[in-house]
C-alpha cells in the first residue's frame, strides 16, 4: 500500500521533524523539571536550615563550648526522623556537638567542610559530595549562626542524593512516556494523510510510467476533485494524445527505417553535439560497429576514422557537402570507401546535425586496380616476345655474313620467343571466355578421374627429362562433374606443369583425387622450391609471379594459376595451397560432384 517514493520521502521528514521536535520538547522540559525539583529541594534545605538556625541560636548561646548536650541530641534525632534530613549542630571550631544520626563525640572536626567554609565565608554553603560517615552521596545546606556580629557556630541540614535522583528518575520516565505517546499519535496521523495525499500521485506514476512504455490505454481513476483530480484528467488527455502521435511517429520510423535498411550505402545520423542519433547495419558492418551499442554516443569515440570526424566537421562548420575518401590496403583485405558528409539545417538556417554517407567502392577499386595491372603486365609480358623476335630476325636480315651456326641458333631463339608468345595469346584469350561466362556453354558430365590420369600421361616426357619421381592416388571409381570438360582439363594440365616446372631435378611429385561426401579433392604436391607465406594471398593474381626470373626462364605467363582460380570458382569449387620456401607446396581444388551415378552418365 505505501509504496510510494514521494510517501517515503514526505513521511520520513514529517516523522523526523515530529521525534526531533519531541526529544527537543523532552530535553527541555526534562532540564527545567530537573532544574525546578533541584530549586525545590534546595529551597526546602534553605527552609529546614533556617529552622535548625533558630534552634541552634538557643542552644549555642546558653550550652558552653565544652558541654555536649544529650537532650539536644535526642531533639535533633525527633526533628530528623521528622523532616526525613539530617541536622548538624557545630561550633565555631567545628566541633560537632549534636547530630540527629551520629553520636557527636565520634564525628571529626567540620571546620573544613565545604559547605562549612561557604557558610562562614559567604553566609551559606550548599555542596554535593560523598559522605564517608553516610558512605552515600549526599547534598548538605549549612547557615552560620551569629549573634550580632559574634559568631555562635554552624547549622547543617542534609539530604542524601539517591532520594533526589529518584524523584527526577520518576519525573523523567513520566515525561519519556508522555512524549513517546504524543509522538506516536502524532506519526499515525501523520501517516493517514501522507498516504491520502501520495497514493492518487503513486496511480498517476504507474499511468504515466505505463503510458512512457507504450501502454497508451492505460486511465487514471481518481474521485478528487482538486488539483490532484485536475492533473489526473490532464494526464488522461495527454495519454490519448500522445497515442494518436505516437501511431503517426511508428508509422513514419518504420518508413525511414525500411528506406536505411535498403539502403546499399552506410549511413550515419548525429545530432548537433556529433552525438549518433542512427546508424544502419551497412555503415556498422563497414566500421566494425554495434548497431545499438554506439546510438547516443560522441560519434568520435566509437568511429576511430579520422576522414569521417573532418569530413563531419566541414560539413557542420561550412554548411556545404563534404567529399572524402577512406583507404585501408593491407595484404588482407583491401577498404576503399567514398565519404559523402551534408549538414541538417531548421527551418532557420541553424544546423541541427549532420549524415554522413559512406559508399564501399572496395570492389570497384580492386576491379580497377587489377584491370590497370592486366593491361599494364599483358603489355609488358606481349611487347617482349615481340621485341626479342623483332631484335632477332633484324639481326639476321642486316648480317648477311653471319654464320650458319649462329643463323639458325638466332632463329631457334625467335621461333622459342614466337612458342612464348603464342602461349600467351592463348592464356589471354582462355582468361576472356572464362571471364565473358560463356565457359559453360557445353555443359556436359564428365569423369575427372579420366582427365587427371590424361594429364599426367600428357606430363610423362616432362618428367622423364627431370627424373622426377610421380607418386599418384587416383579415386578407383569414376567421379562425374557437370561443367565444361576442356576447363576441368586445363585446370589439372596447369596444375601438374606447375609442380613440374617448380620442382627441381631428381624430385618428387604427387598427385591424388579422391571423393569426400559430394566434392571432389584434387591435391597436387611437389617438392620443389615452396612460397614464402607473404605472397601466397597473391599468387592467384593474374601475370603475378614470386620469382619473375625463374618464371620467364621456365616459360610461364604468370595466368596459370589465374586460370585455375577462375575454372574452380566457374564449376561452384575453390583452391587453395599450402606451402614452405625450400619444402614444396600443395595444391588442393575442390569441387561439387554431379548427382547423376556413374551407370546414368554412360
Amino acid at each position: 500500500m505505501f509504496r510510494s517514493k514521494l510517501f517515503w520521502r514526505l513521511y520520513s521528514g514529517y516523522a523526523a521533524i515530529i521525534v526531533f521536535s519531541t526529544l527537543i520538547v523532552g530535553i527541555l522540559l526534562s532540564r527545567q523539571l530537573s532544574e525546578n525539583a533541584t530549586q525545590d529541594i534546595e529551597n526546602s534545605l534553605s527552609v529546614r536550615s533556617e529552622l535548625l538556625t533558630e534552634i541552634g541560636k538557643e542552644v549555642l548561646l546558653q550550652i558552653p563550648s565544652e558541654v555536649i548536650e544529650l537532650d539536644l541530641q535526642t531533639t535533633l534525632q525527633e526533628l530528623g526522623t521528622r523532616t526525613q534530613s539530617r541536622l548538624t549542630i557545630i561550633r565555631p571550631d567545628g566541633r560537632v556537638i549534636a547530630d540527629s544520626e551520629e553520636s557527636p563525640v565520634a564525628m571529626d572536626n567540620h571546620l573544613q567542610r565545604p559547605e562549612i567554609i561557604d557558610a562562614r565565608d559567604t553566609g551559606s554553603g550548599i555542596t554535593s559530595r560523598f559522605s564517608q560517615t553516610q558512605q552515600q552521596m549526599m547534598i548538605f545546606k549549612a547557615l552560620p549562626v551569629r549573634d550580632g556580629a559574634r559568631l555562635l557556630g554552624f547549622v547543617r541540614v542534609s539530604l542524601a542524593a539517591a532520594e533526589v535522583d529518584i524523584q527526577l528518575t520518576q519525573l523523567r520516565r513520566i515525561i519519556l512516556i508522555s512524549a513517546s505517546i504524543v509522538a506516536i499519535i502524532a506519526l499515525l496521523i501523520g501517516l493517514y494523510f501522507a498516504n491520502r495525499f501520495t497514493e492518487p500521485l503513486s496511480k498517476m506514476t504507474q499511468v504515466a510510467e505505463a503510458i512512457s512504455q507504450g501502454d497508451y490505454e492505460r486511465r487514471i481513476n481518481v474521485s478528487e476533485t482538486d488539483e490532484i483530480g485536475s492533473l489526473a484528467a490532464a494526464i488522461n488527455r495527454m495519454a490519448r494524445s500522445s497515442a494518436t502521435r505516437m501511431d503517426e511517429i511508428t508509422l513514419e520510423r518504420n518508413r525511414l527505417s525500411s528506406i536505411f535498411a535498403g539502403m546499399v550505402e552506410g549511413v550515419i545520423d548525429v545530432d548537433q553535439s556529433q552525438k549518433i542519433v542512427h546508424v544502419n547495419q551497412v555503415a556498422a558492418d563497414l566500421l566494425g560497429l554495434s548497431v545499438q551499442g554506439c546510438i547516443g554516443q560522441p560519434i568520435w569515440e566509437v568511429v576511430r576514422v579520422a576522414e569521417i570526424i573532418d569530413a563531419l566537421e566541414q560539413a557542420l562548420n561550412n554548411r556545404e557537402i563534404v567529399k572524402a575518401q577512406m583507404r585501408h590496403l593491407s595484404e588482407e583485405d583491401d577498404l576503399v570507401v567514398d565519404i559523402y558528409a551534408a549538414s541538417l539545417q531548421n527551418e532557420h538556417g541553424d544546423a541541427i546535425g549532420a549524415v554522413v554517407v559512406l559508399h564501399n567502392i572496395s570492389e570497384l577499386d580492386h576491379l580497377e586496380r587489377i584491370r590497370r595491372d592486366f593491361v599494364a603486365n599483358a603489355s609488358h609480358e606481349l611487347k617482349t616476345p615481340i621485341t626479342a623476335i623483332r631484335g632477332l630476325t633484324e639481326t639476321i636480315l642486316d648480317d648477311k655474313e653471319m654464320p650458319e651456326t649462329t643463323r639458325d641458333d638466332f632463329i631457334q631463339k625467335a621461333h622459342a620467343q614466337s612458342l612464348r608468345l603464342s602461349t600467351l595469346v592463348t592464356d589471354l584469350m582462355t582468361i576472356s571466355r572464362l571471364e565473358s561466362d560463356q565457359q559453360q556453354t557445353s555443359s556436359s558430365v564428365f569423369d575427372i578421374v579420366e582427365l587427371v590420369r590424361l594429364s599426367l600421361l600428357q606430363s610423362e616426357p616432362a618428367r622423364n627429362e627431370k627424373q622426377l619421381e610421380l607418386n599418384s592416388a587416383l579415386s578407383e571409381k569414376p567421379l562425374l562433374l557437370l561443367g565444361d570438360r576442356q576447363s576441368i582439363s586445363q585446370l589439372a594440365d596447369n596444375l601438374i606443369d606447375n609442380a613440374i616446372k617448380y620442382t627441381d631435378v631428381a624430385g618428387s611429385i604427387s598427385v591424388g583425387l579422391e571423393q569426400l561426401e559430394q566434392l571432389a579433392i584434387l591435391t597436387v604436391k611437389d617438392s620443389g622450391i615452396g612460397i614464402n607465406p607473404q605472397y601466397q594471398q597473391r599468387i592467384f593474381e593474374r601475370f603475378y609471379r614470386v620469382d619473375k626470373a625463374r618464371s620467364r626462364e621456365l616459360g610461364g605467363t604468370g595466368l596459370g594459376l589465374s586460370i585455375v582460380k577462375n575454372i574452380a570458382d566457374r564449376h561452384g569449387g575453390n583452391v587453395s595451397v599450402e606451402s614452405q620456401p625450400g619444402i614444396g607446396s600443395t595444391f588442393k581444388v575442390v569441387l561439387p560432384l554431379h548427382s547423376r551415378s556413374p551407370e546414368s552418365a554412360k
